[in-house]
C-alpha cells in the first residue's frame, strides 16, 4: 500500500496476535517450561534492528485504558520500510520520525494497516533511525491496568511468550536486544518497578508521579516487564555477598508480604550469592521478584520477575520457582540463543542451576518427578566434565556472549575448551559420543 501524507491509512480490521494462555504450571529444575507456542513462533530476525526503547506509559485513574508513546531507535539494514506489529484495538494517533515534529506544511507519512504500523524513510543500510509512535485503548493481553487482588489500583505488563505486540510497537519475529527507558504514571502510594535502575521519580500535579527506570545493558526484547501498585518492599539479605551487591527485593500486597519473605522468597538474596560464585556478578543493578495482577506467561524479565499473585497469595509459588528465574538472568536474559527452548542450552541450564541449588543449597528437591531430557542432558555433560570444568564452562560462555545473542555452536565450544577436549554433545545424546 502508499502511504499519505497526514492521517494515517487503515485497510480492514484483524483480531489480536495469538499469544500463549497463563502460566499454570511449576516452573522447576524438574523441566524445562516450553515456550508458548513455541512451534508457532517466528523466529526470523527483523528486518531492520532495534537499539533502543523509551515506552511512557499513563493508564487510567479507573478504568483499563493504556496511552504509550514508544520511541525506538533503529539500526537500518535496508531500504524498506521500518514496520512494527501493534494490535489493531489500540489506536495510533501520531507518529514521529527522528524527532520532526508534524507541523501544517511536513506531516510524517506512516500507514496503519490492521495489526501493522508502516513508517517510510529515505536513508541507507546502517544508518539510524528513531520512531516515535503515540497511541491509546484497552490493551488485549499483556499489560492489564486495573484492581489487584486487595482492591486496590494496579498495573502490570510483561513482553515474554508473544505478547508485546498486544501493548507495544514492535517488529515482528524474536531475536532483537534493546535497551530499555521506562517513565511510567502512578497514583499517590503507588510504586513502580521495571527493567533497570530507578533514575528519579518526578512528583506532578493531582497526587500524580512519573518513575523513571533505565537499563543501559541490551536485553532480549522478550524479557521487559513492569509492574506498579501498592507495594511493600522488602530487601532480601545477601549474606554470601562481599563486595557490592545487587539488592535482591520482594514486591507483594502488604499483607503478603511476611508470610512471601518468611516462605517462598526466604533465600531469594542467598539463591543470588550462590549463582554469582558459579557464574560471576548478577548481570542486572537488581533483581526484584514481584507479586503481578497480571500473570505471567512466559521467561523471566530481565532484573525483574513477575509472579501471579493470586498463586502467591494462596502460598503455591516454589523456592525452586525462584531459583530458576534467579538463574535465567544469567542464561536466556544476559546471555540467549535463538530457536525453541528445546533447541536452546540457556533455559535447561537455568533450570539445572535451580535443581542445583535445591540440593547443594540445602533445599529439598520434589520427590516422585523425572528430570526433562534437556536437563538430564545438562546433569550427564555435568557429570562428564566435573565440577571444576563444567562451571568454568558456564562462566566462560556467559562471559563471551553476555548481553547478546550467541551464535550455534558457541555453548559447545566454551565447554569443550573448559574441558580442554573435544565434546560432541547434544540434548540428544551423551557428552563425549560421536554424532
Amino acid at each position: 500500500m502508499t502511504p499519505r501524507r497526514g492521517a494515517p491509512v487503515r485497510r480492514g480490521g484483524q483480531g489480536a496476535p495469538r499469544v500463549a494462555g497463563p502460566r499454570t504450571a511449576l516452573i522447576l529444575a524438574v523441566a524445562v517450561l516450553p515456550a508458548p507456542l513455541a512451534s508457532q513462533t517466528d523466529t526470523t530476525p527483523p528486518p531492520h534492528e532495534p537499539t533502543s526503547y523509551d515506552i511512557t506509559i499513563v493508564t487510567s485513574d479507573t478504568g483499563a485504558h493504556l496511552l504509550g508513546e514508544v520511541q525506538t531507535g533503529w539500526r537500518l539494514r535496508s531500504v524498506r520500510p521500518v514496520e512494527m506489529v501493534l494490535d489493531s484495538a489500540l489506536r495510533v494517533v501520531r507518529v514521529l520520525v527522528d524527532g520532526r515534529p508534524n507541523t501544517r506544511l511536513s506531516r510524517t507519512m506512516y500507514a496503519r494497516e490492521g495489526g501493522e504500523v508502516v513508517v517510510p524513510h529515505e536513508k541507507a543500510p546502517g544508518d539510524t533511525l528513531t520512531t516515535r509512535v503515540r497511541y491509546h485503548g484497552i490493551p488485549r493481553g499483556g499489560f492489564r491496568a486495573g484492581a489487584d487482588r486487595t482492591g486496590a489500583r494496579a498495573l502490570a505488563g510483561e513482553t515474554a511468550a508473544g505478547r508485546a505486540p498486544l501493548w507495544l510497537p514492535v517488529p515482528e519475529g524474536e531475536g532483537a536486544r534493546t535497551t530499555v527507558t521506562w517513565n511510567v504514571q502512578a497514583s499517590e502510594g503507588q510504586r513502580v518497578v521495571a527493567n533497570g535502575t530507578l533514575v528519579n521519580v518526578d512528583t506532578l500535579s493531582y497526587g500524580k508521579s512519573t518513575w523513571h527506570y533505565r537499563l543501559d545493558a541490551p536485553v532480549p526484547l522478550e524479557a521487559l516487564a513492569v509492574a506498579g501498585g501498592r507495594y511493600a518492599v522488602t530487601t532480601l539479605p545477601r549474606p554470601g555477598c562481599r563486595a557490592r551487591c545487587a539488592p535482591v527485593t520482594l514486591w507483594t500486597a502488604p499483607d503478603d508480604s511476611a508470610a512471601a519473605a518468611a516462605g517462598a522468597f526466604k533465600r531469594a538474596g542467598e539463591m543470588a550469592d550462590f549463582l554469582s560464585g558459579l557464574l560471576g556478578p548478577l548481570p542486572y543493578p537488581a533483581l526484584a521478584h514481584v507479586a503481578s495482577p497480571l500473570p505471567p506467561a512466559g521467561r523471566p524479565g530481565a532484573s525483574v520477575v513477575l509472579y501471579d499473585e493470586a498463586r502467591l497469595h494462596a502460598g503455591k509459588i516454589e523456592e525452586a520457582e525462584g531459583a530458576q528465574a534467579t538463574a535465567a538472568q544469567w542464561f536466556g536474559n544476559a546471555v540467549s540463543e535463538p530457536g525453541p527452548d528445546a533447541e536452546r542450552p540457556s533455559p535447561a541450564v537455568a533450570a539445572y542451576l535451580a535443581l542445583l541449588w535445591m540440593e547443594r543449597g540445602g533445599g529439598k528437591r520434589p520427590t516422585g518427578l523425572a528430570l526433562s531430557r534437556e536437563v538430564a542432558a545438562i546433569q550427564r555433560l555435568h557429570r562428564s566434565m566435573g565440577d571444576s570444568a563444567f562451571f568454568g564452562g558456564l562462566r566462560r560462555y556467559v562471559e563471551r556472549n553476555r548481553n547478546a545473542t550467541a551464535e550455534p555452536g558457541a555453548f559447545e565450544r566454551a565447554m569443550s575448551e573448559a574441558a580442554g577436549r573435544p565434546l560432541e554433545w547434544s540434548f540428544g545424546r551423551p557428552a563425549g559420543t560421536k554424532r
